[in-house]
Formats: C-alpha cells, sequence, structure tokens
C-alpha cells in the first residue's frame, strides 16, 4: 500500500450517506405507523367498529409506505455508505498506518456481503476506521458494539417480519404478532441508525480536520 496516497475526500459521501440513512430510518417508522394502523382498524372491524372503507383506507397505506423502503432507499443507502465507507478505511490507513487496520481493504466492502464473516467484519472495519481516525487513537467499543448488535438483531427481526408478511397474515393474532416484530425492529433501526450518523459525522470531520496535518 502506498504511505502517501492523497486523502479521499469523505464529507460529501458522508452528507449523502447520512441523509439517506436518517430516510432510510424514518421509512422504517412510517412503516411501523402503518402496521399499527392496520391492526388496529382490522381489531376494531373485527369488532364491528370500523367500515369497510377505513379497513381499505389502512390496507393502501400499508401497500404505499413498503415500496419506497425497498425501492428508492435499500439499494442507494448500502451504495453511497459503501463509497464513503472505503474512502473512510483509505485514510484510516494513511493517518495511523497499515498496522492500524486488521483487515485489508477489501474487506471494508467485502465484509458486508461475505457469509459467516459478515457477522463480525464489518465491525472491525468500522471499529479500526474511527480508531485510526481520532486524535486520541481510541474508538468507543461499548458504543459501536451497541451499533453492531442493533444492527444484527434488527436483521433478524426483519426477516421473521418479512417472511410474515410472505406467508401472508391470516388472523389478528398473526397481525399483532406483525406489529411487535415492526415495532421491534424500528426501535433497534433508530439505536444503529443514530450510532452510525454520529460515527459518519465523527469520522469524516476528524479525517478532512487531518487532512492538511498528515503527511503527502
Amino acid at each position: 500500500m502506498d504511505g502517501k496516497q492523497q486523502h479521499r475526500p469523505v464529507t460529501g459521501w458522508g452528507v449523502a450517506a447520512s441523509l439517506l440513512i436518517a430516510g432510510m430510518v424514518a421509512v422504517d417508522l412510517l412503516v411501523t405507523v402503518a402496521d399499527w394502523r392496520a391492526y388496529l382498524v382490522v381489531e376494531d372491524y373485527v369488532a364491528g367498529r370500523a367500515t369497510d372503507a377505513e379497513l381499505v383506507a389502512a390496507s393502501d397505506f400499508w401497500d404505499s409506505v413498503r415500496g419506497p423502503q425497498w425501492l428508492l432507499l435499500l439499494v442507494p443507502v448500502y451504495g453511497v455508505f459503501a463509497v464513503w465507507m472505503w474512502r473512510a478505511r483509505v485514510n484510516a490507513e494513511r493517518l495511523g498506518g497499515p498496522g492500524s487496520q486488521r483487515r485489508a481493504r477489501a474487506w471494508a466492502i467485502g465484509g458486508w456481503i461475505t457469509p459467516v464473516a459478515n457477522l463480525w467484519v464489518p465491525y472491525q472495519v468500522v471499529s479500526d476506521v474511527w480508531k485510526a481516525s481520532s486524535p486520541r487513537r481510541s474508538a468507543p467499543r461499548g458504543l459501536l458494539a451497541v451499533w453492531w448488535g442493533a444492527l444484527l438483531v434488527g436483521g433478524y427481526v426483519e426477516n421473521g417480519y418479512v417472511n410474515m408478511v410472505k406467508d401472508e397474515i391470516r388472523s389478528v393474532d398473526d397481525l399483532r404478532r406483525l406489529v411487535l416484530l415492526s415495532t421491534t425492529g424500528a426501535a433497534l433501526t433508530v439505536v444503529a441508525g443514530a450510532i452510525i450518523l454520529h460515527a459518519v459525522h465523527r469520522i469524516s470531520g476528524w479525517q478532512t480536520q487531518r487532512s492538511t496535518e498528515a503527511p503527502r
């Protein structure tokens, strides 16, 4: 690796990734609102307190917020974040030296898509990038552990949610379980989203500030 490689600008990509991540969190919350609305309307409908029109409106609202979550946000979020992650990883090696990174550069992207390795490698990459970028040469392991735990558990919850939707909802009890999964997933998404937004902001700021100090 070339230790004299120039700084890769990360601020713009960091802002773009942050906006997309915030958007995805907002849509997840909106989906949860739609799930709760559907559940409450169905419950009222079964009890004779809601009309057919209210049932259709709740269903239409649910359908309308599911599409944007996957079609408009998911791919751009991961794509833009991957670019930011790659640039931040290159800069981290320049700032902290090759020995500061436990994983080769390729793992900054490959770690997310490689089976089994994706259970811990992305956490290591982000932690090492934070540590090399920080003027204190330290990373908040507890905070990043919470981020990674929330992200992993949230992924399993989301899979359970998607499987329930695919299997179709046949009863109010099924819908209640779906709402509980949705609420749990949304809470985990908020936690993971808030922490990674903080990490992107801090790492981008440190790297930009130190780019004028580190040797080229």
